[in-house]
């Protein structure tokens, strides 16, 4: 007879182990049909996906706004990419109520702003000029700035993916910083969208009987284009504070507005994003102010400091135990 069969022993080995004896080609979601959520744990809460779901919907408004674009209907196109911005508004909020930020989530945002945002607008900028305009509407763009139109479009989204792409990848902005409470650096890539798309409202609006040239239009996505990845100081309404005096004509203005969306919803967009333009000079002359300011207040720091240096060598001069220089000086000590 041969030898007794033995049973195998039984080894209990943790997750990490388990990860660690597989061969590299060798994954953990190998077995798995869908993609794994970036997790470090085996389930994933609800909440924690809320924000991530919200950005989805956005994502979905700008797919469905080329799509829109695609059959020629400019007004259903405007309508998703101004749903998207809401849905982008209400991501970032959603995120920072439940406190489940990640880095999945703001990768994920920064994609949805550049197809809603960045390649939605263009592509319906693109459309617009190039359909056959009915008698007695907009000019149909002549083939002969057909080229400079496409270069205008192009470098509007290649604007909005490098604005994109530099803020992803940038360190977060102090929380004391006084300037990133007030101010963006150039112009945010939603507000971008709604700007540059001043000329499709100025002309879906019935009660606007203008429309830009084909040239002016070229020339102006190229300023908004430049606008997003400038250094210009942009207002943020985040945490803007009005006079108390002023909170009621604000509720009669915005009364107004709505009033007027029930009757022209295009030219409503239109002074919306035209009086965000119109607040450029301001922002820039408020920045101004502001680190005029603060600069004012550090000089004044450092002459405070200053002259309490000079104090202090002038009272060791005197007694002449310690040099006017080197380490272990102790300002204002005798």
């Amino acid at each position: 007879m041969g030898p007794p069969l033995r049973a195998a022993p039984f080894v209990c080995t943790t997750r990490e182990e388990r990860v660690k004896s597989r061969t590299p080609g060798q994954s953990e979601q190998s077995h798995s049909v869908f993609l794994k959520f970036p997790t470090r744990h085996d389930t994933v809460p609800l909440r924690a996906i809320v924000p991530n779901m919200i950005t989805s919907v956005a994502l979905a408004c700008g797919l469905a706004s080329l799509h829109f674009v695609l059959q020629g209907r400019y007004e259903n196109a405007l309508i998703a990419i101004g749903l998207s911005a809401v849905f982008d508004a209400l991501d970032g909020r959603a995120a920072r109520l439940m406190r489940v930020t990640s880095e999945f989530g703001a990768v994920l945002d920064s994609l949805s702003d550049f197809v809603s945002f960045g390649v939605a607008p263009a592509v319906l900028l693109y459309q617009w000029m190039l359909q056959d305009s009915q008698p007695g509407t907009r000019p149909t763009l002549p083939h002969a700035y057909e080229p400079l139109f496409m270069m205008s479009v192009l470098t509007f989204a290649m604007c909005s993916a490098m604005r994109l792409a530099r803020f992803t990848s940038a360190k977060p902005a102090k929380k004391n910083s006084p300037f990133a409470a007030r101010f963006f650096v150039g112009m945010p890539t939603p507000a971008a969208a709604g700007a540059v798309l001043l000329p499709v409202l100025i002309d879906v609006s019935p009660s606007i009987k203008w429309q830009m040239p084909p040239v002016a239009v070229a020339i102006y996505i190229f300023f908004i284009g430049a606008l997003m990845v400038s250094r210009v100081p942009m207002f943020s309404f985040k945490k803007i504070r009005l006079h108390p005096r002023a909170v009621v004509p604000l509720f009669i203005g915005i009364g107004l507005l709505v009033f007027l969306g029930f009757k022209d919803k295009w030219l409503v967009g239109v002074i919306l994003a035209g009086g965000y333009l119109l607040t450029l000079p301001l922002a820039w002359w408020s920045h101004a102010k502001l680190k005029a300011q603060f600069a004012g207040q550090a000089d004044q720091d450092g002459g405070d400091s200053g002259g309490a240096e000079h104090g202090g060598n002038q009272q060791n001069d005197e007694g002449g135990k310690r040099p006017k220089s080197g380490r272990g000086l102790k300002i204002g000590r005798g």
